[in-house]
C-alpha cells in the first residue's frame, strides 16, 4: 500500500504546551500523507497558540479551557478528511509511528496505539492507573494494551455520531476505547513508544476519579450482569453469614437478615432489567 495515497487529518488538542507544540507539529509535518493538521487551542494562557500558528498548523480557539475531550470534538468536526489521528501536544508521542498505524486504516475502524517503552507517568498515578485497567479488562473479557494512548486514529464518519455520549475531560480517550470495543467495532492495537512529555502534566487526581466512574457507567450500559449479579452474590452471602451467626448465638435470624436477603434478590432483577435494556439497544443499533 503506497502511504502517500493515505490522506489524514491530524487533531492536536493543546492547552498551555508552548514548549512541546513546535516540534509536534514540525514531526508531523514529515509525514507525507499528513493533509492537515489541526492544533485546538483549549483556552491556553501561554503562547501555544501563536507557535502552533508559526509552525503552520490549522488552530481552532477556545475561548475558555473546556477539557481535552471537547478539544477532540471540536477538532472531528472541523476535520476534512474522513481519516482523522489523535495525537498529545506534549512531545510523548513519536509522530512516526503512525506510518504502521496508517496502514490497518482499510481494515479497521480504530487503530490505537499500545505503548511499549512506559509512559513515564509518576508513582502516584499507578496504583489508579492499574485499577482502571483491571475494571476495564473485565468489561471487555480480555486484556487491553493500552486503554488510554492520546496516539490513535479513527474515521470520522464512524465517531461523529457519537460525540455527544462521550466526555470533555481526560476520560475520552478511555471511554471511546470502552465504547468501540463493546459495541463490536473492529479495534487494532498496535506497537507504539512514548517518552517523558515535555511540560507539566495538567492531570489531577480527581480525573483519575471521574475516569474510574465513567468506566463504571460502561460497564453497566453495556454488561450490566458484571455489576449487579457479583453486587447481589455479595450481599446475599453477606446475610447468608449474618443470619447463620444470628442463629447459631439467638436462635433466630432477625430483620436485618431478612433485609440484606430482600436488597439481594433486588439487585438482581434490577440487573435483569438493565440487562434487557442493554440488549434492547444493541439491537436497535
Amino acid at each position: 500500500m503506497d502511504l502517500k495515497e493515505k490522506k489524514i487529518s491530524v487533531v492536536i488538542p493543546a492547552f498551555n504546551e508552548e514548549k512541546a507544540i513546535n516540534k509536534v507539529i514540525t514531526d508531523l509535518n514529515k509525514l507525507s500523507f499528513v493533509s492537515e493538521i489541526i492544533v485546538v487551542d483549549d483556552g491556553s494562557t501561554d503562547s501555544t497558540k501563536q507557535k502552533a500558528i508559526e509552525s503552520g498548523a490549522k488552530v481552532i480557539s477556545h475561548q475558555n479551557n473546556r477539557g481535552y475531550g471537547a478539544s477532540l470534538k471540536t477538532g472531528i468536526i472541523n476535520s476534512q478528511s474522513n481519516i482523522i489521528a489523535f495525537i498529545d501536544a506534549d512531545a510523548q508521542h513519536y509522530p512516526e509511528d503512525l506510518i504502521s498505524m496508517v496502514k490497518y486504516t482499510d481494515d479497521y475502524d480504530i487503530v490505537i496505539g499500545a505503548r511499549q517503552a512506559g509512559d513515564h507517568s509518576p508513582l502516584w498515578r499507578q496504583p489508579g492507573k492499574r485499577f482502571i485497567h483491571m475494571l476495564a479488562n473485565y468489561l471487555a473479557g480480555f486484556k487491553i494494551p493500552d486503554l488510554n494512548c492520546g496516539l490513535r486514529i479513527v474515521k470520522k464518519d464512524l465517531i461523529k455520531p457519537y460525540l455527544n455520549i462521550f466526555p470533555n475531560k481526560f476520560s475520552f480517550s478511555t471511554t471511546s476505547t470502552m465504547f468501540f470495543i463493546k459495541d463490536g467495532y473492529r479495534v487494532k492495537f498496535v506497537t507504539t513508544h512514548a517518552k517523558k512529555r515535555i511540560g507539566t502534566s495538567t492531570l489531577k487526581i480527581r480525573h483519575g476519579l471521574d475516569t474510574i466512574i465513567l468506566v463504571l457507567r460502561m460497564i453497566t450500559l453495556f454488561e450490566p450482569f458484571k455489576i449487579f449479579l457479583p453486587a447481589s452474590i455479595l450481599i446475599f452471602s453477606f446475610g447468608f453469614v449474618y443470619a447463620g451467626i444470628e442463629v447459631i448465638r439467638f436462635g433466630q435470624f432477625s430483620a436485618t437478615s431478612l433485609f440484606l436477603g430482600i436488597t439481594s434478590l433486588l439487585v438482581f432483577f434490577f440487573g435483569m432489567i438493565a440487562d434487557q435494556i442493554a440488549t434492547i439497544r444493541k439491537e436497535n443499533r
